[in-house]
């Protein structure tokens, strides 16, 4: 680094420091909304010198976690499915992204996913990203025609095409993965800053609302439900105090991160259900519960045995499936600790474990991750805070394996990984003109 950068990033350093020093005295609720600015600004109080390899793009420091695992890309290729394609999202190579490729890895089309390219001012994002690498995305859905749909974390939800140009994007705060409907919308899960004389009971204090979003195919809006509203339209008023507290989480009751709806070809097998049901994960509450479409009755609710959930699915023969994300890495062999999946029966409410917290099955991710039932029944399971994907057997051999490596040390989270039949699109030759 040359002598007058080193002056601009001490003197950058100087200034934050300096200036966060003085909204520290000055603020005494932590909802300020000055304190808001320079704390999302800082990337949750980390500090400049922390976020200094960020901002000159050398290293992406928010998606980095130690290696787990060896080797880089494509580790095991065998036994599986062999012209399925399989479609990435996570942080590729140098940035968010979503990549299309052949279970031997060959990629045949990517999606760069910027949000100061997508978006010429993101500051509606509930924290405004400095950088590209400041903001995150989540799992990706794709189209026949090879349209591509993410949700940035609490920020837009984005449609582009087979060749990386911006459909829409919303201003919406949406997070987590968005799903597909029936009719060729899209359900995801979204967030608003709730205050004043909006704050429900029980709650006392701003904070951040979780709602189911639905929009069309052409990105508007068309439904919104708070969960607030909904547990307490169902008599559910217990569980919204059940933390022992009335002052809410700042960052959310709920943490609403998947919203699922039933398919009509699946709908036979839920006879409790109806086709256009919609499943919800709530995160801080360990719960998965069904609702009807339009969210206003809850048909069907569980806490347990999975913790910090994510990616409820329904399946055929009338189970769900659901990823543990468990919170717990203890494997000293007295303890069986790390993530799993679990089936569930609605109809009886009995989980069976399906993969993990065994010998030999040990995977961990304590936030995010994805899970896929194949057609043969394997597991496709997305580790992303191991940054690997890996697909398994009833009987629990790896047959398929793709770590996101970085260096030597380090990989990167890898956030979604999703077989598809070839037969399922439409596109005859993935090429794209030159940028």
């Amino acid at each position: 680094m040359d002598f007058s950068k080193a002056v601009f990033y001490a003197g950058a350093a100087a200034l934050v420091v300096g200036g966060s020093l003085v909204v520290g005295m000055a603020s005494v609720k932590r909802d300020m909304g000055l304190y808001h600015a320079v704390w999302g600004t800082l990337d949750n109080a980390k500090t400049i010198w922390e976020e200094m390899p960020n901002l000159r793009g050398t290293e992406p420091i928010h998606f980095l976690v130690p290696s787990r695992h060896p080797g880089s890309g494509v580790t095991v290729n065998e036994g599986a499915k062999a012209d399925d394609l399989i479609l990435l999202s996570g942080f590729l190579g140098d940035d968010n992204k979503a990549r299309l490729m052949k279970r031997d890895g060959t990629v045949l089309a990517e999606w760069a996913f910027k949000a100061h390219t997508i978006y010429d001012d993101p500051s509606f994002f509930r924290q405004p990203p400095m950088t590209d690498w400041n903001a995150i995305t989540h799992g990706t859905i794709i189209t026949p025609e090879g349209d591509v749909v993410f949700a940035f974390e609490s920020g837009g939800l984005v449609r582009m095409d087979r060749c990386g140009e911006v459909k829409w994007a919303t201003h919406d705060i949406a997070h987590h993965s968005p799903n597909w409907l029936a009719d060729g919308g899209i359900v995801v899960s979204g967030g608003r800053h709730v205050e004043g004389g909006d704050i429900p009971w029980p709650f006392e204090g701003p904070y951040w609302e979780d709602l189911v979003f639905k929009f069309d195919k052409d990105g508007n809006k068309t439904f919104e439900k708070a969960l607030t509203t909904l547990m307490i339209e169902n008599g559910m008023e217990a569980w919204l105090s059940s933390t022992g507290e009335f002052k809410t989480r700042v960052n959310g009751e709920f943490h609403l991160n998947e919203v699922e709806e039933l398919s009509p070809s699946l709908a036979p097998d839920f006879p409790m259900f109806e086709a256009g049901d919609l499943m919800l994960s709530l995160r801080n509450r360990n719960m998965i519960l069904v609702t009807d479409a339009d969210v206003t009755r809850i048909k069907w609710w569980k806490v347990g045995p999975f913790v910090r959930q994510h990616d409820p699915d329904f399946e055929k023969g009338g189970k769900i499936t659901v990823f543990d994300n468990h919170s717990d890495e203890t494997r000293d062999g007295s303890v069986a600790g790390g993530s799993r999946i679990w089936q569930i029966d609605p109809a009886t409410d009995q989980a069976q474990l399906l993969y993990g917290a065994r010998d030999g099955q040990f995977f961990f991710s304590p936030e995010r991750s994805t899970h896929q039932t194949q057609p043969n029944g394997n597991l496709m399971i997305t580790a992303a805070q191991e940054g690997r994907a890996f697909e398994v057997t009833q009987g629990g051999r790896i047959v398929w394996e793709y770590v996101n490596r970085w260096d030597e040390g380090r990989t990167l989270w890898l956030h979604d990984a999703e077989t598809y039949d070839p037969s399922y699109f439409t596109v005859a030759d993935w090429s794209c003109p030159a940028p």
